[in-house]
């Protein structure tokens, strides 16, 4: 440090008083730690904020696939993490607005699914929407229906151990729906889907006609999660083939 041998010959030569050369001597390390802790620090713990979140974001189920098998959904997904962060969002409310690109993405590979991991997707998703009834209609109709109000975040409303299910039954689904659809029976399927409509309109009457429009004005929303509740009940009911049919032709609208 070359200022310290400049200030103790000045203090030697008598050039400069003690009192001066001591504040020379602490207003530069003054300084020197206000620069740091003011401006370096924070932005040292911001860049290390960002490197967790992506490092995680490549071994999160269903997100450590995508990077595999869509890298450009991948970066995608990754710039909207950053973006979130950058704005001032929770780590995990950041991670929960990518939710809605998994979905999309997963309604894509639908009908490439093994009949199995459709199944155990959707087994997890009913569990899912019977604690969120339990808890409130709202939450329940928010997460069935985001399209008309915004969803919720399950991660704070729903258990750990069954959000982490949701993640591995998607990430198992993804992973083993690379070589095309499989072949669906419809006129089979939808057979077997009118049979479950008819027994639900037992049930329900007329107003199982509104599961086709959640955003008329004046909806009954606890029905309208009932009434799902009982769809995928009654569907998953019903032998593995002919549930699995079924789900790709409601989740696809091939039903008519």
């Amino acid at each position: 440090m070359v200022w310290l041998v400049v200030i103790a010959l000045l203090v030697k030569r008598g050039s400069l008083g003690k009192i001066a050369a001591l504040l020379l001597l602490i207003l530069p390390l003054a300084a020197g730690n206000l620069y740091y802790f003011r401006w370096m620090a924070p932005q040292q713990a911001e860049t290390a904020r960002l490197d967790a979140a992506q490092l995680k974001l490549a071994t999160l189920p269903v997100w450590r696939t995508v990077k595999v098998q869509q890298p450009a959904l991948y970066k995608q997904a990754s710039d909207e993490l950053l973006n979130g962060l950058h704005s001032g969002l929770t780590e995990q409310q950041a991670f929960d607005r990518l939710r809605p690109l998994a979905a999309d993405l997963l309604n894509q590979r639908i009908n490439a699914a093994a009949d199995d991991d459709l199944i155990g997707y959707m087994k997890v998703s009913l569990e899912e929407m019977k604690q969120l009834r339990q808890q409130s209609t709202d939450r329940c109709f928010r997460f069935l229906f985001p399209q008309v109000r915004g969803g919720v975040d399950i991660a704070e409303l729903l258990p750990p151990p069954l959000v982490e299910s949701e993640m591995q039954a998607m990430d198992r689904l993804l992973v083993n729906s690379r070589d095309g659809d499989r072949a669906v029976d419809l006129p089979r399927g939808r057979k077997q889907l009118q049979s479950v409509v008819r027994t639900l309109y037992g049930k329900w009457g007329s107003d199982l006609q509104t599961l086709n429009t959640p955003a008329e004005p004046g909806v009954d929303e606890s029905k309208l999660c009932d009434m799902t509740i009982d769809l995928y009940q009654s569907v998953l009911a019903l032998a593995d083939k002919d549930s699995a049919n079924v789900l790709r032709i409601i989740i696809s609208g091939t039903g008519n």
